[in-house]
């Protein structure tokens, strides 16, 4: 006498175990996601993240936190934004004998960032990425543990701000 044993899925347990599955794999590609153009024009992204992370350096945000911001920017001011990661080339490899993204030292190329500071393609990306990056509420909480406003809520005093025990004060 031969006995099967035969498991049965049920639809319900078939359509968690999937959901689940999907809803895991697309947080995971979710999290490396580039903007259309970065995965279209993957040099120019690259120099743009290189620059994007120097300015506002926290490594453990995506790279894609700091490229969509930059999508406006480079619709509407595309020459600027190309001519000013040329300029920057051209000083990098003046200075290092190789382009801006190819320096290692963090510390050389903010010598180099010092240089433009002031000039109209650093100041556009700047204030771009400060509002595009730190204005995003996805990486308010994992990146930074800020939790958003809080008057809607009762106001930081009702949610712990007083819980701290702060003797210096």
């Amino acid at each position: 006498m031969t006995t099967t044993s035969s498991t049965t899925l049920s639809r319900r347990r078939f359509l968690t175990l999937t959901g689940t599955l999907a809803a895991g794999s697309l947080a995971f590609s979710a999290s490396t996601l580039w903007p259309r153009w970065a995965r279209a024009e993957p040099e120019l992204a690259a120099r743009l993240l290189r620059l994007g992370r120097d300015i506002y350096p926290h490594e453990a945000i995506a790279d894609r936190y700091y490229l969509a911001p930059l999508t406006p920017l480079l619709e509407s001011q595309r020459e600027l934004i190309a001519a000013g990661l040329d300029d920057l080339d051209r000083r990098a490899r003046a200075a290092h004998g190789r382009d801006y993204a190819a320096i290692e030292s963090g510390v050389e190329r903010e010598t180099l960032l010092r240089e433009i500071q002031d000039g109209e393609f650093f100041q556009t990306v700047r204030n771009t990425l400060v509002v595009g990056l730190y204005d995003n509420q996805e990486v308010w909480q994992p990146y930074f543990g800020y939790e958003g406003s809080s008057w809607e809520k009762g106001g930081y005093i009702g949610r712990g701000y007083n819980d701290l025990v702060i003797d210096w004060l």
